[in-house]
């Protein structure tokens, strides 16, 4: 991915004033860059983290995620961040799709791909396919924290699928548990 510096440096600005609560300016400054570069793939990819994660705004956050992966393919976090969105709306699939294409993209966060897709099969009531994700997410990761809670989500994934198979329940989805 070609980085353009003088807009990663606003990029970083933007970020720091959504830690810092300051919402409509870093939005208002994540917008003002666009008439500069429309094209810029990391840009997009901040503007939809932002809506994301300090709005309610899915619609503009799956618009300018998506826009991002138009622009920059091989861009990494977009991926992360639409199955972070698809996963909150209630599409698990679709969320598995995007986290499964971002692992083969440049420098993924493995850990959190993997952990993301697990939580989405979890979710579909596919504890096996949870447990295999959160395990693999498990070996790329080297945090004794992330490994603790990764034991703890494999755990209770297991506790989910004897309770299914004590029920004597067929489906696999918490709509019927």
């Amino acid at each position: 991915m070609v980085q353009i510096e003088w807009i990663e440096k606003y990029l970083t600005e933007a970020e720091q004033m959504m830690y810092n609560n300051q919402v409509k300016e870093g939005l208002e400054l994540l917008d003002s860059l666009l008439y500069d570069e429309p094209g810029y793939g990391s840009l997009h990819n901040h503007i939809g983290w932002a809506y994301l994660y300090y709005t309610s705004d899915t619609n503009r956050a799956e618009l300018h995620l998506t826009m991002a992966i138009r622009f920059e393919e091989l861009f990494a976090p977009p991926y992360l961040h639409l199955g972070v969105l698809y996963i909150r709306l209630g599409r698990y699939k679709d969320a598995i799709t995007f986290l499964e294409r971002g692992l083969s993209k440049h420098q993924p966060n493995r850990v959190a791909l993997l952990q993301h897709i697990a939580q989405a099969y979890e979710l579909l009531g596919e504890w096996g396919q949870a447990i295999k994700a959160y395990k693999a997410a498990m070996l790329a990761s080297v945090v004794e924290h992330e490994i603790d809670s990764l034991t703890a989500n494999i755990k209770r994934c297991r506790k989910k699928r004897v309770m299914l198979f004590l029920s004597g329940n067929k489906e696999r989805s918490y709509k019927s548990v």
